[in-house]
């Protein structure tokens, strides 16, 4: 795989991932899951914003942990993202200025485990 292409592609991944995280994110933060929250003004435009930053800053280490190739990418990237799913969830309501930030360091060490997972045969 040429590097245009891995680094198309981890920034494809790496925006929706982001965007359907913040938008989760976003639900979350009145202290239980709550989609109505995403009604109120000004809150979709600042979760997009705030995770199409995340996802800017994240493409280079998404493509580096595509390095081991893309079949391992089908297989454990949506394990990652139920993971940070989860874990969204969970701590934004109990905590969510931590949430945030435990958020995007879980996707950090998520993409670094990526990358050093040996290719699939």
């Amino acid at each position: 795989m040429s590097i245009l292409n891995r680094v198309i592609l981890a920034a494809a991944l790496t925006w929706s991932y982001s965007v359907s995280q913040g938008l989760l994110y976003a639900a979350c933060t009145s202290g239980r899951l709550s989609f109505s929250t995403l009604k109120l003004p000004g809150v979709i435009p600042v979760a997009l914003i705030v995770s199409t930053a995340a996802a800017i800053l994240l493409i280079p280490l998404a493509a580096w942990s595509m390095r081991t190739g893309t079949r391992n990418l089908w297989i454990y990237a949506p394990i990652l993202w139920i993971v940070l799913t989860t874990y969204n969830v969970m701590a934004t309501s109990r905590a969510p200025f931590y949430g945030l930030y435990g958020l995007l360091f879980l996707g950090i060490v998520g993409l670094v485990v990526l990358g050093f997972i040996p290719p699939a045969e």
